[in-house]
């Protein structure tokens, strides 16, 4: 029975239209400062919420670090002959917690570009983001990343499942 649910939800999965991430949610890996799980849910064409969950392993500001942020995407500036090239650019809120002690408060401008595939509701994406930290003092904070997302559609694998059951 939990290999019929896990094939039937893969199935969906390839379901999905590629270019119309709408309604999807992308969960996947980024390699970078920090490292960990990635999740984006588009509201529509243009607008996402990303969030982060990641361990920052910068020597002396070892921690975890989680945060949101709002995006907006630009397919004009880049062209593909098959796929879309989004940048994307927009503000976040992370929280770091330090392995000794304390916790870091900031805001960030994350500063993307990303390959969404043509044929399969996937992508890669690298990232750059600036920011400041307000807490516990002010300090400039840079993160990057490189990584992919691979985007289902949750209502959609939740109907198949109920119907499976």
């Amino acid at each position: 029975m939990k290999k019929a649910l896990v094939l039937v939800v893969l199935a969906l999965t390839f379901n999905a239209a590629a270019q119309d991430y709408k309604g999807h949610y992308g969960i996947g890996l980024a390699l970078g400062e920090p490292s960990g799980f990635s999740i984006k849910k588009f509201n529509n064409n243009n607008e996402a919420f990303q969030y982060t969950l990641g361990y920052s392993a910068v020597s002396g500001q070892e921690g975890i670090n989680i945060g949101a942020d709002y995006l907006r995407h630009n397919y004009e500036i880049i062209t593909a002959e098959k796929g879309r090239i989004p940048f994307y650019y927009g503000g976040g809120i992370h929280l770091k917690s330090y392995n000794d002690a304390g916790n870091q408060l900031y805001a960030r401008v994350p500063l993307g570009v990303a390959y969404e595939a043509a044929d399969f509701p996937f992508d890669v994406f690298f990232e750059f983001a600036p920011g400041i930290a307000v807490l516990p003092s002010p300090s400039l904070v840079t993160n990057f990343a490189i990584g992919a997302r691979f985007y289902f559609d949750v209502r959609k694998a939740v109907e198949k499942i109920d119907e499976a059951i």
